[in-house]
């Protein structure tokens, strides 16, 4: 009998049973292996962890038809094999997945308040043992040294290069748009570190996402496919959409004066970079979750897909703008606010101030003079939450377009 011959009969097993949605027994698996039930018993708690669980006396699996037979049978033996790798580099690479899976966990958990924080400690408990292990690979000495060379110890230890050095150590002279994601990450641990700041959840959840996927990415590259999450994770549960009124809230609580420090690192870091590097999927990732339709109600194929733009044909480049066009056309266009479009108004026009923004949108009729709270109109509209006119895009760029005419400036400052 060949080496993966009950291997494979269990994974035909499996995905039969997965795709008429019947749970099985371990005797059945058993009989449809030729394994003795002892030994069926101990591989969906130990091997297919992932793939199968328990429902009373019976098992289900989810995903096993999704798996290739090559796929599964490393599955079958990827447990053990990662975990009799007793070296120094395995354990550091165990310990680097399951603090990434750990990062995973605490920012979907929807009970958790304070997503941000808990999942950079992880991800960079996590890179930081990645790093270890790809340097332990390459035979490369992480740890600090004395100018005599004798190792610093701390609590008799050796002290290992933090994650800003390996960084530095592994893309040296390197402009990695990775390395800036976890520059920036560790950079807002140590501002968020005594603060208690969940509003700036949504405004890094780009960054937080691309350094998972770079850690997957770093992960394959360094040490294969099989090490990789993929098979662990699932894409996390997504809102269709995320309410106006918790958009206004959390933008509230970023105005805050507890927020002051982070928001200026937030703000500032981005100023020195090129933009190359932030405009990259791999320093922040910016996401579309889109509706998917299938021609038949039983179609097995994904229901989410990453598509890389850079592989796209033109036509299909254009579809995918048009796309995004189309989203955006459906965005809340009412988020500037008026100190907002007097700044950008400046820009253009020397000058202007808010006394001049008050005259303009009295001219222009672009709002009423008092609040009512059903008006949306194409220059403004009231938001509640924000308890007052929010103006659009279309605004600042009409004014600018306007005010460049004398007559028309002359006009509006004669105004009352």
């Amino acid at each position: 009998m060949g080496r993966y011959n009950q291997v494979d009969l269990a994974y035909e097993f499996l995905s039969q049973k997965e795709k008429s949605g019947e749970s099985f027994t371990i005797t059945e698996l058993a009989v449809a292996t030729g394994w003795k039930q002892k030994t069926c018993g101990t591989y969906p708690s130990k091997r297919w962890h992932q793939y199968v669980h328990k429902d009373g006396s019976h098992f289900l699996t989810s995903g096993i038809q999704f798996l290739s037979k090559e796929e599964f049978r490393s599955v079958h033996s990827q447990k053990l094999q990662q975990v009799s790798d007793q070296s120094t580099k395995g354990m550091l690479l165990h310990k680097a997945r399951e603090f990434a899976l750990l990062a995973v966990s605490t920012y979907n958990n929807p009970y958790t308040e304070f997503k941000t924080y808990g999942y950079i400690v992880n991800i960079i408990i996590a890179y930081t043992a990645l790093f270890h292990a790809i340097f332990e690979k390459q035979g490369v000495g992480y740890f600090h040294l004395k100018d005599n060379g004798d190792p610093i110890l701390i609590d008799g230890e050796e002290k290992a290069w933090e994650l800003m050095e390996c960084c530095n150590r592994y893309w040296e002279g390197v402009e990695k748009p990775e390395k800036y994601n976890l520059k920036f990450l560790i950079g807002l641990r140590n501002k968020i570190e005594h603060r208690s700041l969940p509003a700036i959840d949504m405004a890094v959840a780009g960054e937080c996402q691309a350094a998972l996927s770079n850690f997957e990415n770093l992960v394959v590259s360094e040490f294969g496919d099989e090490h990789a999450l993929c098979t662990n994770l699932a894409i996390a549960m997504q809102l269709t959409r995320v309410s106006e009124q918790a958009q206004l809230d959390a933008m509230k609580q970023l105005q805050k004066e507890n927020y002051k420090v982070v928001r200026h690192y937030m703000e500032t870091y981005k100023t020195d970079l090129e933009d190359s590097i932030v405009e990259s999927q791999q320093y922040r990732i910016r996401a579309l979750l889109v509706p998917k339709l299938g021609n038949h109600a039983k179609s097995s194929d994904l229901t989410v897909e990453f598509i890389n733009v850079n592989k796209l044909t033109e036509e299909e480049r254009k579809n995918y703008e048009q796309g995004i066009a189309f989203i955006k056309g459906i965005e809340n266009p009412y988020k500037l606010k008026p100190s907002k479009v007097m700044g950008l108004v400046k820009e253009k026009i020397p000058g202007f101030n808010m006394p001049l923004h008050t005259k303009c949108w009295k001219y222009f009729s672009a709002r009423p003079q008092d609040d009512k709270v059903d008006f949306k109109g194409d220059y403004a509209a009231f938001v509640e939450g924000f308890d007052g006119y929010l103006y659009t895009n279309k605004w600042v760029i009409f004014l600018i377009t306007e005010l460049k005419k004398a007559d028309v400036i002359a006009k509006v400052k004669k105004a009352i």
